[in-house]
């Protein structure tokens, strides 16, 4: 799966450069993992580094010409040891006007890694203007390419060409341009892709294999029926996978796009995912299958109290897609009974269509349990952030709760092994202002989708300290200062 991580750094110019303001530096940094079956070559990592050109200070040349340069780090770490790594400098087109600089430019590289798990470090700092605090962020990456049927990451394109010369961007005899950042607003209505498919010959020998391409929801999992498409493949050791997918009546939410390969016993040998978002404001909800629903046939009817399934639609929420919950956010504000009835058959039909009822029952058990725990004097558990988490991913494996240390506001870490499918090794960090409220704010989450904020530490201990910290080499407090314990529960979960 190709990841994603927001970067934002933060300038302080105590004096302008060619009458620039303060900047903050926004970028967005991605990678993707790839294979060499066949070679001695080993598989690689694939970077992504995409800048805001607004965001950056540029000073001008001997050509009275201006442009900016961003100094990189990239280390590949497992433990204390440095595996592979790149240390460079990235510049920016040349502008002749600084006044009004808009857009974006990218930066690409690849890094030979065996297989394994390895800790990316990324080290990003404005050249001109040499920051004492440059923004620091860590992800984990996981190379994984066993001898069997397995893909590699899927990227998102946008735009693809048949390559007449070789490139930094031609894969396979095709010239890629990758999506900067996987979100895809109105304008664009169709999603290109690129991936790879490895060892398929080695595992089938001559039988061929079906290739599923659909899309389905982030929050759920729920497969778009309208967005799925089969193809049979022939065998090779390596198969190009490179289309397009109409996205026009996808309506706006967070997707995954998923790749599944089935054998001819139609059992799944090999899969990988990519996670977008789509703005689609204009998509209208088609209300013909729900309208088409008499309640009295079906296990909604017999929820007859207007407030009762007003309450009933609110808590599903955390679990809605933007398009359910936009949508059920309007029908409650009505009177329409009925339509409501429908609305929440068609909800849980649509992720258990056997059993929607007992979905349902086994779902409002977590909300109670939620609402117990998590309920706040404004906000009812479902609608709290710790509510939200728990019944978007089920109960942590771990907690950590922190609410007399020194020095901090009280916070809870909560550990995942394993989120979703593919997803390992979560946190999500919860902090308060006043214990008493029991109002636990998420501050920070590693997971896909998720709120980010990797200077956490330094919302946790503002309780004491306000400003006056000792600022570690991301900016964030030094975890090491004032006997705080937060930085060490959150790398080594008790």
């Amino acid at each position: 799966m190709k990841k994603y991580i927001l970067v934002c750094l933060m300038v302080i110019l105590g004096v302008s450069v060619n009458a620039q303001q303060q900047k903050a530096l926004n970028s967005y940094v991605s990678y993707a993992t790839f294979n060499v079956p066949g070679t001695e070559s080993s598989p690689y990592v694939e970077t992504y580094i995409t800048l805001d050109k607004n965001s950056l200070v540029y000073v001008k040349d001997a050509n009275g010409q201006f442009n900016a340069t961003v100094n990189v780090t990239i280390l590949f770490k497992q433990g204390e040891s440095i595996k592979n790594f790149g240390k460079y400098s990235v510049a920016s087109p040349y502008v002749s006007d600084t006044t009004n600089v808009n857009g974006f430019f990218m930066d690409m590289q690849r890094y030979s890694l065996d297989n394994g798990t390895y800790i990316m470090e990324i080290t990003l700092e404005d050249a001109n203007h040499k920051s004492s605090h440059p923004f620091y962020a860590e992800d984990e990456v996981l190379v994984d390419f066993p001898e069997k049927l397995c893909m590699s990451s899927i990227i998102g394109l946008e735009s693809y060409s048949k390559a007449e010369t070789e490139g930094t961007m031609t894969k396979n005899g095709f010239n890629l341009i990758p999506m900067m950042v996987p979100f895809y607003p109105e304008s664009m209505n169709k999603l290109s892709f690129y991936a790879e498919i490895y060892n398929a010959k080695k595992q089938l020998g001559d039988d061929k294999y079906l290739l599923n391409t659909y899309i389905s929801t982030f929050e759920t999992g729920v497969v778009l029926n309208n967005f799925f498409f089969t193809k049979r493949m022939t065998a090779k050791d390596i198969d190009v996978i490179i289309n397009n997918i109409d996205i026009t009546n996808l309506p706006s939410g967070n997707y995954y796009l998923m790749l599944e390969a089935r054998d001819r016993n139609n059992e799944v040998i090999g899969m990988n995912r990519m996670f977008f978002q789509r703005s689609n404001p204009y998509y209208q909800v088609d209300n013909t299958l729900m309208a088409s629903i008499n309640p009295d046939a079906v296990f909604t009817g017999k929820i007859n109290n207007l407030d009762t399934i007003r309450e009933y639609i609110r808590t599903l929420a955390p679990i809605s897609t933007l398009v359910e919950k936009d949508y059920g956010e309007e029908l409650v504000k009505t009177d329409d009974i009925i339509t409501m009835q429908q609305f929440f058959y068609t909800f849980w039909s649509s992720r258990n269509k056997l059993e929607p009822e007992r979905a349902w029952q086994d779902y409002y058990t977590q909300v109670k349990r939620v609402n117990a725990s998590f309920t706040t004097l404004t906000t009812k558990g479902y609608a709290s952030d710790r509510g939200i988490v728990f019944l978007k991913y089920g109960a942590p494996d771990r907690i950590v709760q922190s609410y007399n240390e020194p020095g901090a506001f009280p916070y809870e870490i909560w550990h995942y092994y394993v989120l979703g499918t593919t997803q390992r090794n979560k946190k999500f960090v919860f902090m308060t202002r006043d214990l008493a409220t029991n109002d636990f704010k998420l501050i920070h989450s590693d997971a896909i989708g998720e709120l980010s904020n990797f200077r956490w530490t330094t919302e946790i201990y503002q309780r004491t300290y306000g400003t006056y910290f000792d600022y570690g080499v991301d900016g964030a407090a030094d975890p090491n200062s004032y006997g705080d314990r937060a930085k060490d529960y959150y790398d080594n979960p008790r």
